[in-house]
């Protein structure tokens, strides 16, 4: 660790250098306005209710938040907060939902401290919320930030509070450093966490939880070179995923005796590299983007790992602008378990994405999209083929399964009216999606699913009484293999809305009936809703809205009893600012 903080320090003192600041700690008070006070408060309520109690959770919660703004003397103090009953209701959170934090800022100089969140990139530290401090320096072209605190809290024994969700207590620290140059941008950032292995016990095996620990580097570059616009990120994380593992290290990872290293440390890296160039009225673009399987950072709750995706893209205007063209062709690979030696699986997937637009007036638009990705799974026991020594016949011990899916869209808007007393529009849509498998290279599965769905609205408005309403209809099928998984569904809803008490209240009321027949089992479903919503600004500063959405669901079929449900929401919000 000491190693990259060094070479961090010396890229920090070199870009210092080129940007010319030197720090005066007497120059940070003295200047600006005296005193000055913002910011805005917000609370909302909301009650559930269901006739048949199957609503899980608080039926009635409310959250508290708000922002304040203290600037003295130069210097800018903002605060901000959350609470929630729901905080309260629950007996241990790994990540507390209630906050309280400060962000004072002054010239170049933001310091952060309570409950926060930081972001370096997606693949290293990625907007996780803690309980620490942390402060940017930006200068100008120069940047750097620094941060640490405490990520997870310990949950204790597992055996005396078995319904808190286990974890172990986490410290992270992180350090970024950037520096933008006429033509390119360079960054460096590390981010270092570790977890107590003392701040939880007995936690069961099958939890799958351990005390981690996570060395996580990205060297971020964009820029313009000769004509050429490039993004590129390269990363890498060293992980340990259970300290307490008695296994010998086998790997050679640079930097991998900053950590606890045993027979449970991975190194895995992730690369994107995007490329464009314009010719003209031509845009030519390329992306690479790759992710090792497993790929993992303790600094954001999740990281879509184990692919590889390839993809080039182009986009075109043509006859004056009115009609556009973007099209897509990719590669996505989706990448084994090097780490598992008993089954072997890899995944390709051709992807193919046409949009079209076009806009032969102002008052009239088409757009129509079409999509054909094409996925193949290659699967094969390789415990098989060792213990029965290759007797096995390929067709038998392996998996080929072939998916393929084809998206289509077309939606088409015109306005048919527009003045300054009244304004309408129709617009109409229509997609269609299909799916289908095949196993082998014979063998069509026929289990494929189609669905459908066709839309068609009036949206009017009249701007002068502060009236407006909008109708729809929709119609939506599934196909799925035989008849009897076949459902229907047509729908129907209406919306008026009007300002009213001298145009202060903004009053919606709307309603719709939507009803669902399958063909198996002659199911139906008939589902009715109300909704009203009233919004009221005081003074331009205090803003209240309600609203409420009542449902009822009727189901009905030859083995399904009659049963009816009725639901509700109830929500009450208010905001004032300052």
């Amino acid at each position: 660790m000491k190693r990259i903080i060094t070479l961090v320090a010396i890229f920090t003192t070199g870009c210092l250098q080129l940007n010319g600041q030197v720090f005066d700690p007497f120059s940070l008070f003295g200047k600006g306005k005296l005193f000055k006070l913002n910011g805005g408060i917000n609370a909302s309520m909301l009650y559930n209710y269901s006739s048949d109690n199957s609503f899980g959770g608080i039926p009635f919660t409310y959250v508290i938040g708000g922002n304040v703004n203290l600037y003295v003397k130069g210097i800018d103090i903002p605060l901000d907060f959350t609470y929630s009953n729901a905080q309260v209701a629950v007996r241990f959170q790994p990540i507390p939902f209630n906050r309280l934090a400060i962000h004072p800022r002054y010239k170049s100089f933001t310091f952060h401290a309570g409950t926060i969140a930081m972001t370096f990139t997606p693949y290293t530290l990625n907007g996780f919320q803690f309980n620490g401090a942390g402060i940017d320096y930006a200068p100008g072209k120069f940047k750097l930030s620094v941060l640490g605190g405490k990520f997870l809290r310990g949950s204790g024994d597992y055996i005396q509070n078995p319904d808190a969700p286990p974890t172990y207590s986490r410290i992270g620290t992180g350090i970024a450093t950037s520096y933008q140059f006429n033509k390119m941008f360079v960054g460096v950032n590390v981010f270092y966490a570790k977890d107590d292995t003392a701040s939880a016990q007995n936690i069961p095996v099958e939890q799958g939880v351990s005390p981690k620990q996570n060395l996580v580097a990205s060297l971020v570059t964009n820029g313009d070179w000769k004509g050429f616009k490039y993004n590129v990120e390269l990363a890498n994380s060293l992980m340990t995923i259970d300290q307490r593992s008695p296994l010998a290290y086998k790997g050679n990872a640079p930097f991998s005796g900053l950590l606890n290293r045993n027979g449970t440390t991975g190194n895995k890296q992730a690369q994107n590299i995007k490329l464009t160039r314009n010719i003209k009225t031509v845009t030519l673009g390329m992306s690479y983007e790759k992710v090792d399987f497993n790929y993992e950072t303790l600094g954001s709750l999740y990281v879509t790992n184990g692919f590889e995706n390839t993809a080039l893209t182009f986009q075109m205007p043509l006859f004056k602008r009115k009609v556009a063209i973007s099209a897509q062709l990719g590669i996505q690979h989706m990448l084994a378990n090097k780490e598992d030696t008993a089954v072997s699986q890899e995944t390709s997937t051709q992807l193919t994405n046409v949009s079209i637009t076009y806009t032969p007036s102002q008052k009239l638009s088409f757009n129509g999209s079409y999509s054909n990705n094409k996925g193949v799974t290659d699967f094969r026991n390789l415990n098989n083929i060792a213990n029965q020594n290759n007797l096995i016949p390929v067709y038998l011990d392996s998996l080929r399964l072939v998916q393929l899916n084809t998206n289509m869209s077309v939606n088409a808007s015109y306005q048919l009216r527009s003045t300054p007393t009244e304004n309408r529009a129709l617009s109409a849509s229509y997609s269609y999606q299909k799916g289908d498998q095949r196993q082998g290279d014979f063998f069509l599965d026929l289990q494929g699913t189609a669905f459908q769905n066709a839309t068609v609205s009036l949206f009017t408005a009249y701007p002068k009484t502060g009236v407006k309403w909008n109708m729809n209809l929709n119609y939506s099928s599934v196909q799925q293999g035989p008849d009897s998984n076949n459902t229907k569904a047509i729908g129907v809803n209406f919306s008026f809305g009007k300002k009213i008490f001298k145009k202060r209240v903004m009053l919606m009321l709307g309603s719709g009936y939507n009803t669902t027949k399958t063909v198996a089992d002659a199911l139906r479903a008939n589902v009715i809703n109300f909704k009203a919503t009233a919004s009221y600004t005081l003074k331009k500063k205090h803003v209240f809205n309600l609203n409420a959405i009542v449902q009822n669901n009727a189901r009905s079929g030859i083995s399904t009893p009659m049963t009816s449900t009725s639901t509700g929401i109830f929500s009450l919000n208010y905001n004032y600012s300052f």
